[in-house]
């Protein structure tokens, strides 16, 4: 008879963030909503001048660009703050919590020090993911770089390629808030040798 070994995987970041939501997938369906609707009926727009100051500084961008840029952002603070309020004020259920306890004490795990205190290099790691996260935000939501050399030359390219990087930029943030939160919970249940 084998034993079953349990492991913190992608399963365990689906079922953290199904945690934290108000529904199952509540913020993937959200997200396709607020992606797909701009792309949709973004070309009705003349002249949006946009929300966020970012969008405001992108002369070159097409009205359909500005309003998912607008959309993507305004979207991502709002899941940003409801996700970690909600990771603070009412925690992981104890299904979630049991994944994370099992993991703990899977004798296959890996048997290295990970230096003087691993706790605090994995909330340091946790808190400098959730930074770039708030960095993203402010960059491409509160300032008017918009239209730096940069930003022009990128808005002057393909509207294909400038939807793929506002989908990627979101995606990869979105992945980025969900890692931190499984390194802030697994620092709380996982036995670190030394």
């Amino acid at each position: 008879m084998t034993e079953e070994h349990h492991y913190i995987s992608h399963k365990t970041m689906i079922n953290l963030l199904n945690d934290l939501s108000p529904f199952k997938h509540a913020y993937i369906y959200g997200f396709f909503v607020v992606f797909l609707t701009p792309l949709v009926i973004g070309s009705k727009f003349t002249h949006y001048q946009g929300i966020t100051p970012f969008t405001q500084s992108m002369e070159l961008a097409s009205d359909r660009i500005k309003v998912l840029s607008d959309s993507v952002m305004l979207y991502f603070v709002l899941i940003f703050s409801t996700i970690i309020l909600t990771y603070l004020m009412k925690g992981l259920s104890k299904k979630v919590v049991k994944e994370f306890k099992l993991a703990a004490k899977n004798p296959d795990r890996l048997n290295h020090t990970v230096g003087e205190n691993p706790k605090r290099t994995i909330f340091i790691t946790a808190l400098i993911l959730i930074l770039i996260n708030i960095g993203w935000v402010l960059f491409f939501g509160f300032t008017s770089a918009g239209n730096s050399r940069i930003m022009r030359s990128f808005l002057d390219g393909s509207e294909f390629f400038i939807i793929i990087n506002i989908f990627l930029g979101f995606s990869l943030n979105f992945y980025l808030l969900i890692y931190s939160l499984l390194m802030m919970e697994g620092r709380k249940h996982v036995v670190f040798l030394r």
